[in-house]
């Protein structure tokens, strides 16, 4: 026994000593890696190196998904010569020692203040955790930022940014004589400053028509110093060029932000062409952007402006825009400029503008420009004042057969002796008045010293306009150049006119003239506006005219006829005169007519099917062989065959699921039972059945099977239980019961049912669950629910229609006077409209339309009130309201997408002198030309309201737009659900 128990001692501390070697062995002592590879995980579970075989086939150590490196301290950043010196110290903003898994700091260097740091910036890097100094070669100041990097290639948050820093300046003594020649001087080096007066004679000089503008893609000093002291102008990425300006145009009112960016000196009547790229941001709104030489004379007074002007798109890309401008008499020098016009959101951009001189006809060499120097198609018939070109001026032999098509000139088309220049027309698609602006001095000249007549500044976005001066018992009238015309031919004419506010007593006329080919006087045909609009603003008046058998010739003629009125006074201006021809098929049955009106076709009957123009109704007829299939006339109404709709149907203003709200949906769940259940006198459950409730609709839950006792005596207690979305169970929410007695063993069909709305059962899932029991009966006794196959049980829930509110009331019967409350709906139709200009006082000008939002500074932010009757008042008084609606047709937008109403109430009874509502406001996204109901219950939420207001009251052209008012197609109505 001893020595058993020697052994197992003994055992024991030779186990003691073999687990003592164990734990001090390495883990991996006696270890491989057998074509495979060993990860290593840290504290959190995740992988952070790979040692051993990788991915694509090699044998290495891969450290991955390590944390971030600490920031490096902000750089220094010198000037040196060709560039600067970027130096990093060897230290971390954030951190004491350098981490063990550093790799290296790369250096990112951008002339962009605040620049994100990225593959374009990267420059170089620093492989030494103890610092180092790189030199990165440049000719403009830049900003210099550092990122560190790990083993895994993680970066490190950018650091502190140094700069700008530019390189060094070259100094004399650093540039040995004859190095810089003339190709190392950049454009633009050597400037008027540096040049001794008389260094340079004319005939060192070169003449050309190159870029005036300094700087022109902004990418140089120049620039930099330009918008130095100009806060609203910044450098951004250019159109196809580094760099380019931008302007902030956030204002709370409009504003003009403009920087001038130099002065040219000029003489009178030079000409120059301007021209620029621009765009504008997504959230911009403005007037116009601009590119323009402000003419002034000796003094410093300003005599006008030369613009290249541009409507951009918001959001859209790159576009560019040029125009040709002259300087008028008396200039001396023009200060060049660019400006943000009328801005009150979003910012623009510039680039690549250009100021060039155009060369008179004066300055060029006779015969130096041949047919050779001009691109084809350059000189049309519109750059060719009419009857200036004749015979004269055609060098013998240059019309030959070549320039004339194959056969479309023969003999037997021309008379002896008919062909001469009074029956050529040059360009019979352009306008044949030759001075449609009074710009061109053709009209200045031909009534210079007639006082009654006069070209002066203020046309119709345009320089100039003519003037005429109304005469009592007087028919004045300008009588434009003579064009020649054949029979039948059809004629556009057009023309602006605005009178003085003093204007009275006189007609203003716009006429074709007639003449046959001895210039006699065959008859006219044009526009008479008997009462012209006084308020000074620009109207536009045009026809359509025939040209009558016999005549030749016509000229546009424009007037003022105060024949028969003694006490005419006033003046009449015009501008943007039009002759123009129509491009149409002869004859009078089917034909298109093109003009600048628009289109229209007509049909095998000669009448008009298609009519799409501007200043008359516009309507649309499909025929199939002869046959109308679809139509739409000019108030909209339209005719198809099948249609189908991709999106929302609405009809007179309410959505078509609107319509169909009103109606039943019918049963939305059921369930057939044809087996028993039985229970006894506590709680068993029957049937299971959910559905999901919709808090606008109402509910009918209903049972109807067989019960069958096992004893007669006692009550049949049946409960319907709520369960929500979770299993309902015999102890959910009990929402109805029903009692049956049970004096007989056998069948008896029971049924029970409730009505509850949607928000009583609140939105979303709802399993509901029958149970029953046995009560009051003998000892023992058990009752089944059931149904069969040829007479199963049912449970059913359905949709019965939209909710209504609980009207009723207990009632005695003992003679009670007050009626329960009901439920009502009713329409109201405006009584009353109106705009307010500035959100002020009433705008008669506009009538009943509704206006809303920013447009000019004439009327400012406009905003409207809309009233309804009296009626109103009497309905809601002592009512609660349910539901409010109002129906607007906006049937103009700014943009042609649509805009934004913003819609608030108002308690007047009549229109007000002066704008007011109340300042809780509803927002609703609009679309051209649409009418539709909305849901204003947030705004018009008391019965004091008697009418609703549009008032945007902001300046962003996304909220100018117009609403039809009283009187008009589709005026506003509201509708309200109240009960009382």
């Amino acid at each position: 026994m001893a020595d058993d128990l020697a052994k197992l001692a003994a055992r024991i501390a030779a186990l003691e000593r073999r687990l003592t070697q164990q734990t001090r062995t390495s883990r991996l002592a006696y270890s491989s890696l057998e074509n495979g590879a060993l990860d290593v995980y840290d504290a959190d579970g995740s992988l952070r190196a790979v040692i051993g075989r990788q991915p694509d086939g090699t044998t290495a150590v891969n450290i991955v998904n390590a944390p971030p490196p600490p920031t490096p301290s902000r750089p220094t950043a010198v000037p040196v010569l060709g560039g600067i010196a970027a130096t990093w110290d060897g230290t971390f903003a954030n951190a004491v020692a350098v981490p063990l898994d550093f790799a290296r700091v790369e250096i990112h260097a951008s002339a962009l203040d605040g620049f994100t740091p990225g593959p374009a910036t990267l420059l170089g890097t620093l492989e030494s955790p103890l610092g180092g100094t790189l030199t990165i070669p440049a000719n403009r100041p830049l900003y210099v930022r550092l990122l560190a990097r790990n083993t895994s290639g993680t970066s490190s948050a950018p650091s502190l940014q140094s700069g700008p820093v530019g390189p060094a300046p070259v100094v004399a003594q650093s540039v040995l004589d004859g190095v810089v020649t003339e190709t190392a001087l950049a454009e633009g080096a050597v400037s008027r400053a540096k040049l001794r007066i008389g260094a340079v004679g004319h005939n060192q000089l070169a003449i050309g028509t190159g870029n005036l503008m300094p700087d022109p893609s902004f990418e140089g000093a120049f620039t930099e110093q330009l918008i130095a002291a100009s806060p609203l102008w910044r450098l951004t990425e250019g159109n196809g060029s580094p760099r380019g300006l931008r302007v902030d145009g956030t204002s709370s009112e409009p504003a003009s932000p403009s920087l001038r960016v130099t002065e040219l000196a000029v003489s009178p009547g030079d000409r120059f062409h301007l021209g620029f790229d621009y765009r504008v941001s997504a959230d911009w709104a403005g007037g116009s952007v601009s590119l323009h030489l402000r003419w002034q004379d000796a003094a410093g007074t300003v005599l006008g402006y030369g613009t290249a002007t541009a409507t951009p798109t918001p959001g859209a890309d790159w576009a560019r825009t040029g125009q040709q401008v002259q300087a008028p008499a008396g200039t001396v020098t023009a200060t060049v400029w660019l400006q943000n016009f009328e801005a009150t959101a979003g910012t623009a951009d510039f680039d690549n503008a250009e100021i060039r001189t155009v060369i008179g006809a004066g300055m060029v060499l006779a015969e130096s420009i041949g047919t050779l120097e001009l691109a084809a198609e350059s000189v049309t018939g519109e750059k060719v004042v009419a009857k200036t070109l004749t015979a004269r001026e055609i060098k013998a032999l240059s019309l030959t057969g070549d320039e004339i098509a194959t056969n479309t000139l023969t003999a037997r088309h021309i008379a002896a002796g008919s062909l001469s220049a009074s029956r050529l027309a040059i360009g019979t698609t352009g306008n044949l008045v030759g001075d449609p602006s009074y710009e061109n001095g053709v009209i200045a000249t031909y009534i210079a010293g007639k006082d009654d007549y006069g070209v002066e500044d203020g046309g119709n976005n345009s320089a100039k306009c003519l003037r005429v001066t109304t005469g009592a018992n007087t028919y004045r009238w300008l009588q434009h150049a003579t064009s020649p015309v054949l029979p039948g031919d059809r004629y556009w004419i057009a023309a602006d006119y605005r009178t003085s506010t003093d204007f009275t007593g006189g007609k203003v006329m716009l006429y074709l003239g007639f003449y046959d080919e001895a210039g006699t006087r065959l008859g006219s045909d044009g526009v008479t506006v008997s009462a012209p609009v006084t308020d000074g603003t620009w109207q536009r008046v045009s026809k359509i005219v025939t040209i009558p058998a016999g005549a030749s010739q016509a000229n546009l003629r424009v007037g003022v006829d105060a024949t028969g009125n003694t006490t005419a006074t006033g003046r009449v201006y015009f501008d943007n005169l039009e002759c123009r021809s129509l491009l149409t098929t002869p004859g009078p049955g089917p034909r298109a007519e093109l003009s600048p009106q628009g289109l229209r076709l007509y049909d095998e009957s000669g009448d008009e099917a298609v009519s799409l123009t501007t200043g008359s109704p516009n309507y649309l007829t499909l025929t199939n062989d002869g046959t109308a299939v679809a139509t739409i006339d000019q108030d909209g109404n339209t005719g198809v065959a099948d249609l189908s709709v991709a999106g929302r149907l609405t009809i007179a203003g309410d959505p078509i699921e609107t319509y169909l709200s009103g109606f039943a949906r019918g049963l939305v769940a059921v369930d057939h039972q044809t087996t028993s259940v039985s229970a006894g006198t506590t709680d068993y459950g029957y049937v299971e059945l959910s559905f999901d409730a919709d808090t606008s609709r109402m509910y009918r839950v209903v049972l109807d099977c067989y019960a069958d006792p096992s004893a007669a005596g006692g009550e049949l207690v049946l409960a319907l239980k709520d369960g929500g979305a979770s299993t309902p169970t015999i102890s959910s929410t009990q929402i109805q019961s029903a009692i049956y007695p049970m004096p007989t063993a056998g069948y008896n069909r029971i049924h029970m049912e409730t009505i509850r709305s949607g928000a009583a059962f609140g939105a979303g899932l709802h399993r509901l669950l029958i149970t029953f029991r046995c009560q009051n009966g003998p000892s023992g006794q058990t009752v089944r629910l059931l149904g069969g196959s040829n007479h199963p049980g049912l449970m059913y829930v359905e949709d019965v229609g939209p909710y209504v509110p609980e009207t009723g009331q207990y009632n005695t019967g003992g003679g009670t006077t007050t009626p329960p409350k009901k439920t009502y709906t009713k329409t109201y139709a405006a009584s009353w409209s109106g705009s307010y200009a500035n959100r002020g006082a009433y705008n008669s000008y506009y009538g009943n339309k509704c206006m809303q939002g920013y447009y000019s500074s004439t009327n400012g932010t406009q905003a409207s009130l809309i009233g309804f009757p009296s009626s109103l008042a009497t309905d809601l008084s002592g009512a609660t309201i349910q539901k409010a609606e109002v129906y607007l047709y906006f049937d103009h937008w700014y943009y042609n997408s649509g805009g934004k109403a913003v819609i608030k109430a108002h308690k007047h009874t009549s229109r007000p002198s002066t704008f007011s509502s109340d300042s809780e406001a509803q927002t609703i996204t609009w679309g051209k030309n649409v009418g539709k109901w909305v849901d204003i219950t947030a705004v018009f939420d008391s019965t004091s309201w008697r009418g609703i207001a549009l008032d945007p009251n902001n300046s962003d052209r996304n909220y100018y737009g117009r609403a039809q008012g009283v009187g008009q197609t589709y005026p506003p109505k509201l509708r309200v659900t109240y009960t009382k």
